[in-house]
């Protein structure tokens, strides 16, 4: 992009971000009647000693927010990235979140639908349904919302069963480099005097924005990054009496789609390998170009979700406190293919039925609360059970053994040194076939399965005391006890090159033994290769999946944790519209288990002669993480409550951080020291007397993520992280929207919407290397409409990355390709015509 362009879009964006826009009913324009429920009570939001923004349901709609990854361009400071299936789907906020496709490692952002946390972020992304409002939390929550919510927390809120029938639908036609179609409905009304029910049914057809190269197959797929998904989500609320209610819901949602397949970002020197087995099979170096967003894949990148879920709330108001009680039980399963050496070449698998995770998590919250005169209190409980499965194995494809030999000089170099190794100090040895083809000796890993049973108990309390009419003190306690119990069933490998060297060298694989050192050099004496190289080439032969060890030391592991969280907050309301508050607050994030064959744990190799020997030693627990936060809050209102205006400070530092990173072949969580985050944070919201049917809203965050120095660990993907800025943390962002309602004529009305967002240049990848900056980028959307002046119908005209902007969402190593890495790319321009109709 030139840079004038840049500097017009840079400039645009700065005035959107300091005018913004949320379109609110045009009778009561004021500010102060924005509620929340950020303390799990209905507030004023300008009465909340929170950094809190909410989302009502016009500006939801005028965006286009349908799912939590369109929420990220109308709210400064959250960032949502997609990776290797929609599974792996991770919110941040103020830099702060988690990555990694370990289902082990929970959420740094907790998302709340309905007042049910969802226990990991990939299983809260689907068609949120209708919407009331969304309140984006920053700041550690732990107090009332539990643990797993160190950066902050998305509160989303749907439409409840009205008493007065009403009905609505849409449908959405979908152009641009990806096509197609949506449609959605929803009816609500009374069934008698004391029930009403509501009942809500989407599907979205869409075409894949990544063209496939399949070479041949087994994949006959042309595209990627497609969407073909159905849901459906009814409620029923009974009034028992005005003061007791009960909510009963039930939701389904099942996605049969491609996803996710990653360009060439860069092309090392092992392309030239890949291409002399499949001529294109990635680009050599020089060639590269991810946005043409053509990608090469011969195997599969099918993925099948169904998400699926039960709840019920009760409402209680008593003369002097309320109950509220919250039951639910989910389930998640997705099965997924991937292309992991993302070629065509067909070197590394998963396919669809050994790629899988189920996840069922049954949660019940009770609190009670009431107030005095000067004291509003609360007090409760959560318990959650989550049980989960993992089944994976990496499948060696037709190419693997000629892909390592090329890179060894000869095309049939796995097998000639493990006949040539198997020959001289095995007696009796039988030698694999001889040549090129076959996968580490024709064999191929028979798959693992994990387990993982969680409980979690808590026992909270949160409180305001009204020290004087314009002071107010919030104190809040939270008590956790987490138990988790996780069984690794590792599967045979069944791959006879490897298990010659494991033979040779023993299980452990140990090349620094004496014995081993010596067999090395005499090995290397008679091949004529040195005996670095040996080894080098042996370490790639016996990769993790490949590793018969594994099989030797299923062991099941448990922890239990008892951890506080809490805040202690102090607020002074100046006048009505000034309020100032300062905040302390402990959060905590559970421990857990990789989930995963790994043969590093954090920065130190796995001993497995002493697993062996105990195989509950298999170094899998990682340690939990906590983190103490400061904030100070300043909350105004101006022009006769048509001008919000607030402003924040904050830091927080985290002890024994949770840091996933990316290894080439594997994810693997390692704790180290600290890291931090701090900075400022404006938001504006206007509501102009003189022009009623203009909205406008903003924000901007400055925020500073970064790694505490740490000591060298000897493991380069994790020493150089030391002292430096996050990975998907860029310092700056900005946002804001403008709408404008008017009228024409008697009986229509018109509409035009735009919103924007801003980011600074950031790494992308978990590592940090330098080939995975993705640059400073602004991303425009826009709406015009047309409609009946009564609402009862509407068409409107959209846009998404309207300047077609190229951006990486995440980049990584190319799995066993030593200087070559791929990237998960945002998506291109798109645009659309929606008809809505409603009564």
């Amino acid at each position: 992009m030139s840079t004038t362009k840049r500097t017009i879009l840079f400039a645009a964006a700065s005035v959107i971000a300091l005018t913004g826009a949320q379109a609110v009913a045009q009778e009561g324009r004021s500010v102060d009647v924005i509620t929340v429920t950020a303390q799990k009570r209905e507030q004023g939001i300008q009465d909340v000693p929170v950094a809190v923004t909410a989302y009502n349901e016009e500006l939801l709609l005028n965006a286009g927010v349908r799912d939590l990854k369109d929420l990220a361009i109308i709210s400064p400071g959250l960032n949502v990235t997609s990776t290797t299936s929609e599974f792996v789907t991770t919110a941040r906020i103020r830099g702060i979140g988690t990555v990694g496709d370990n289902p082990g490692l929970e959420s740094s952002v907790g998302i709340v639908i309905d007042g049910v946390p969802r226990a990991r972020n990939g299983v809260g992304f689907n068609d949120l349904g209708e919407l009331e409002r969304i309140e984006v939390l920053r700041g550690p929550q732990g107090t009332l919302f539990g643990a797993n919510t160190t950066a902050g927390i998305i509160n989303i809120v749907t439409k409840r069963p009205e008493f007065e029938f009403d009905y609505n639908a849409e449908l959405s036609y979908v152009g641009g480099e990806a096509s197609g179609w949506g449609a959605a409905a929803g009816i609500t009304g009374p069934l008698t005097d004391r029930i009403a029910a509501r009942l809500y049914a989407a599907t979205r057809v869409r075409d894949g924005y990544l063209d496939v190269e399949n070479f041949g197959g087994p994949s006959t797929s042309s595209e990627d990054g497609n969407q073909d998904f159905f849901t459906l989500r009814g409620q029923v609320l009974i009034d028992f009496s005005d003061r007791a209610n009960l909510l009963l819901s039930a939701d389904i949602t099942e996605r049969d789609e491609d996803c996710c397949g990653a360009p060439s970002l860069v092309s090392g020197p092992t392309a030239a390998a890949i291409n002399a087995i499949v001529p294109g099979a990635r680009p050599m170096p020089g060639s590269e170009d991810p946005f043409s967003r053509v990608i090469q894949a011969n195997r599969s990148t099918e993925q099948e979700i169904t998400d699926q879920g039960l709840s019920a709330e009760l409402n209680w108001q008593f003369e002097n406190l309320d109950i509220t009680a919250i039951l639910s039980d989910r389930d998640y399963s997705l099965n997924s293919g991937q292309d992991t050496d993302f070629t065509g070449a067909d070197i590394v698998f998963r396919d669809s039925d050994n790629n899988a995770f189920d996840f069922g998590n049954t949660t019940f919250e009770f609190r009670v609360s009431g107030s005095t005169e000067n004291f509003e209190w609360m007090v409760g409980s959560y318990y959650s059970d989550e049980n989960l499965v993992r089944r994976d194995a990496i499948q060696m494809g037709a190419h693997f053994s000629t892909f390592l030999g090329l890179l060894g000089g000869s095309p049939s170099l796995v097998n000639d040194l493990a006949n040539g190794l198997g020959g001289a100090f095995i007696p009796g040895y039988v030698p694999l076939a001889a040549g090129a083809g076959a996968p580490l000796g024709g064999g191929n890993p028979l798959g693992d399965t994990f387990t993982q049973d969680g409980d979690s108990l808590s026992f909270f309390t949160h409180n305001t005391w009204h020290l004087t009419d314009s002071t107010d003190l919030t104190f809040g306690l939270r008590h956790t006890t987490t138990e988790k119990t996780a069984h690794f069933d590792f599967g045979d490998s069944n791959t006879p090159a490897c298990d010659v060297w494991e033979a040779v060298f023993g299980d452990a694989l140990d090349f620094s033994t004496p014995l081993s050192q010596a067999i090395l050099a005499g090995f290397s004496a008679g091949s004529g290769v040195p005996a670095a190289s040996l080894q080098l080439f042996g370490t790639y032969t016996c990769l993790p999946f490949a590793r018969d060890v594994f099989s030797q030391i299923d062991n099941t592991q448990s922890l239990e944790e008892n951890e506080f969280s809490g805040l202690l907050s102090l607020s002074h309301r100046f006048n009505d519209d000034f309020l100032m508050y300062g905040t302390y607050s402990h959060g905590y994030k559970a421990g857990g288990f990789n989930l995963d064959r790994f043969t590093q744990a954090g920065s130190s190799a796995v001993d497995f002669t002493s697993v062996l020997a105990s195989p509950s030693s298999y170094p899998a627990r990682f340690d939990p993480e906590t983190v103490d936060s400061f904030e100070i809050g300043i909350k105004t209102e101006w022009f006769s409550d048509t001008l919000l205006a607030n402003f924040y400070l904050f830091q927080s530092e985290f002890d024994t951080y949770q840091l996933n990173t990316f290894n080439g072949i594997a994810f693997f969580v390692t704790s180290i020291d600290g890291a931090s985050t701090q900075g400022a944070e404006m938001e504006l919201l206007w509501l102009p007397e003189s022009m009623p049917g203009l909205t406008m809203q903003g924000g901007v965050t400055y925020a500073d993520a970064s790694y505490d120095e740490f000591a060298a660990t000897g493991t380069p993907d994790v020493d150089r992280l030391s002292g430096q800025n996050f990975s998907l943390a860029p310092e700056w962002y900005a946002s804001g929207s403008v709408t404008y309602n008017g009228t024409f004529g008697e009986d229509m009305t018109w509409l035009a919407h735009l919103d924007a967002r801003y980011m600074s240049e950031q790494n992308t990848g978990s590592d940090l290397d330098p080939e995975k900056m993705q640059e400073a980028y602004t991303l425009f959307n826009g709406r015009i409409g047309i409609g009946a002046a009564d609402e009862t119908w509407s068409l409107e005209l959209w846009g998404r990355n309207l300047t077609d902007e190229d951006y990486v969402q995440v980049g990584f190593d190319g799995p066993f390709q030593s200087g070559s890495f791929n990237a998960f790319l945002g998506t291109p321009r798109s645009w659309g015509l929606t008809l809505r109709a409603r009564r």
